[in-house]
C-alpha cells in the first residue's frame, strides 16, 4: 500500500488517537489483572457512584471488543477475521468477537441520503418504490438498507461509511509501520510473516472499499456456482451500483451456525452441510476463485428452501493450478493417513524465511508430531491437523505465502460450520470424495495441456525449469486418484532452449 506525505500526516494524527485508546483500556485491563488493585478500584467506584453490589465487571474479551469498536472500522474488521478462527482461539474470545460481525453503530440517515444523491443522482424516494431509512445491518465499512424496486424485486443497498477510506488508510499505515518494527525485533513474528499478513490485510480491506469490486466478485462466483444444487449468490443490479453504493438481491435466511432455527424448519442438517462444503471446495480447489471470509455471518440458509447463500463477497482469493493440486493432494493424504505425504505437500507449498532448512529434521519432526496426533490422539480433523503442520513449518523456518494461508483458513472455517451441522462429515470424511468427483469433471487431459501451454507461452524461461516437476505432479495425482488414466504430453520442441 503506497502512502503519500498527506497520508503520513494523517497517520501521525491518528496514531495519537489510537495510543490514547490503547492506554485507557490498557490501564483498565491492568487493574483487572492485578486483583488487589482491582478490588480497591471497585470499592472506590461503588462509593463515588453509588453502584449496586451485584454489578458484574466485563470480561477481558468483552473489554477488548469495546476497544476495537472505539478504535473504528479497521480494527473491527481485524477482530471479525480473528473471530472466524474458532479452532485456534478460546471460546470466550470467540463469543465476544463474533458480536463484532453485527453490533456496529450505524451512521446517520441524512448521510445515507447524501451519499445516494451523490452516487446515483437522485433521492431514495425517486430511485426506489420503497426505501427503509433505518438500516437492516451495520458493518465495519458500510451499512445495509432494505428497499423495493419499482419492478417489485426486494433488494438491499449497501452504503459505504463516509470518510472511511481516509481513516482506514491511516490505520493500515500505522499497522504496517508497527508490524515492520515488531518483525525486526522478533523471530517469531518473522516466522508467521506478520508484515506479509498486514500487507495482504491492507490490500484486501482497501479493495473491499470499492463496491464495484464486490459486484464483480459476486457475478463471478454466481457463474461458478451456477451448476451446484442448493447454492446461490445474490443477484447484482449494476445500474444502481457505484464504487460507494451496491444494490443487490435481498436474501432471507439465518446464519448457517443457527442449528436451532435450521432444525425448527425441518431442514436436513446433513444436506445443508453437504451443499455448503461442496460450494467451498469447488471455489477453492476447482475454480481457484473463492470467498475468502466464509464465516457463519456471511453464509445464510433460507429456511423455506434450504438454499445456501454466500453474501458479502468483498474479500476473495485466488489460487493457481499448482497450488490447487497441492491442496487436493493434502486432503487425500490426510484421508489416507499418509503422514509423510502430508509433510512433503506442506513443504512444497512453503518457502524458507530464515536461513537454510534442515529437511531431514523437518520430516522427522513432522512424522513424530502428526503421527502421534493421528494415531494416539485419535483425531484426523483437517483444521486441527493442518494447524499442527503449520506450526512445524514455522518451527523449521518455513511459511506459506499469504494467499495460501487465506485459502487454508477458508477451508478450516468451512470444516468448522459443516461439522457443527453434521459432526460425521467434514473435509476429511466428505471433502475428499467431493474433490474426486468435481476434479474428474473439471480436469481433463485437454484442459491440463491447455493450462501448461499457456504458462509456457507467458513465462517460458521460468517454466522450462518447472515443467518436469509440474508434469510429474499432475501425472502422479491422476495416476493415484483418477478412476482410469490418461496421459499428458508436453511438446517443448518449439521453444528456444537458450531462453
Amino acid at each position: 500500500m503506497k502512502r503519500s506525505r498527506l497520508d503520513s500526516a494523517r497517520e501521525s494524527l491518528r496514531l495519537q488517537q489510537v495510543y490514547n485508546v490503547f492506554l485507557r483500556y490498557g490501564w483498565d485491563l491492568a487493574f483487572q489483572r492485578w486483583r488487589l488493585l482491582g478490588n480497591l478500584r471497585h470499592s472506590m467506584q461503588r462509593w463515588v457512584w453509588q453502584l449496586p453490589e451485584d454489578v458484574v465487571e466485563l470480561s477481558t474479551p468483552a473489554k477488548v471488543c469495546l476497544m476495537l469498536e472505539e478504535l473504528g472500522p479497521t480494527y473491527v474488521k481485524m477482530g471479525q477475521i480473528v473471530s472466524s478462527q474458532a479452532s485456534v482461539i478460546p471460546e470466550e474470545w470467540e463469543v465476544e468477537l463474533e458480536k463484532l460481525q453485527s453490533d456496529v453503530p450505524p451512521f446517520p440517515a441524512d448521510e445515507v441520503r447524501e451519499i445516494l444523491q451523490q452516487e446515483l443522482g437522485a433521492t431514495p424516494e425517486m430511485l426506489f418504490a420503497a426505501f427503509e431509512i433505518e438500516p437492516l445491518a451495520a458493518a465495519s465499512t458500510a451499512q445495509v438498507h432494505r428497499a423495493t424496486l419499482f419492478s417489485g424485486e426486494q433488494v438491499v443497498i449497501k452504503v459505504q461509511r463516509p470518510g472511511i477510506r481516509k481513516q482506514m488508510k491511516a490505520d493500515l499505515g500505522i499497522m504496517q509501520r508497527a508490524a515492520g518494527v515488531a518483525t525486526r525485533r522478533s523471530e517469531q513474528l518473522r516466522a508467521i510473516d506478520l508484515e506479509g499478513m498486514i500487507e495482504q490485510f491492507s490490500d484486501s480491506v482497501l479493495s473491499e472499499l470499492d463496491l464495484l469490486g464486490e459486484a464483480y466478485n459476486a457475478l463471478r462466483l454466481a457463474e461458478n456456482m451456477a451448476g451446484l444444487e442448493g447454492v446461490h449468490i445474490p443477484t447484482i443490479y449494476p445500474e444502481l451500483s457505484t464504487s460507494r453504493v451496491l444494490t443487490m438481491e435481498f436474501i432471507q435466511g439465518v446464519k448457517i451456525s443457527d442449528i436451532a432455527a435450521i432444525e425448527a424448519a425441518n431442514l436436513e442438517r446433513e444436506t445443508v452441510a453437504h451443499n455448503a462444503l461442496q460450494a467451498v471446495i469447488k471455489q477453492l480447489l476447482i475454480d481457484g476463485f473463492f470467498h475468502a471470509d466464509p464465516h457463519p455471518g456471511n453464509i445464510l440458509v433460507n429456511l423455506q428452501t434450504g438454499q445456501i447463500n454466500f453474501i458479502d463477497c468483498g474479500m476473495v482469493g485466488q489460487l493457481d493450478v499448482a497450488q490447487r493440486m497441492n491442496l487436493i493432494q493434502l486432503i487425500f493424504a490426510l484421508q489416507q493417513g499418509d503422514v509423510a505425504g502430508m509433510g512433503q505437500i506442506l513443504r512444497n507449498l512453503s518457502v524458507p524465511f530464515a536461513g537454510k532448512v534442515d529437511e531431514k529434521a523437518y520430516q522427522r519432526d513432522f512424522q513424530r508430531v502428526i503421527s502421534r496426533q493421528m494415531y494416539v490422539g485419535g483425531s484426523t480433523g483437517f483444521g486441527q491437523t493442518v494447524n499442527l503442520g503449520l506450526g512445524l513449518l514455522r518451527a523449521h523456518g518455513l511459511r506459506l505465502d499469504p494467499n495460501l494461508t487465506m485459502a487454508i483458513k477458508a477451508l478450516m472455517q468451512a470444516e468448522a460450520f459443516t461439522t457443527l451441522l453434521f459432526p460425521e462429515g467434514g473435509i476429511v470424511a466428505q471433502g475428499a470424495e467431493m474433490v474426486r468427483e468435481m476434479a474428474l469433471q473439471a480436469v481433463t487431459a485437454d484442459k491440463v495441456v491447455e493450462v501448461v501451454k499457456d504458462q509456457v507461452m507467458m513465462t517460458a524461461r521460468e517454466l522450462l525449469k518447472r515443467v518436469p516437476s509440474l508434469q510429474e505432479a499432475t501425472l502422479g495425482w491422476l495416476d493415484q486418484y483418477q478412476k482410469g488414466r490418461f496421459e499428458v504430453h508436453l511438446d517443448t520442441s518449439g521453444l528456444d532452449k537458450s531462453v
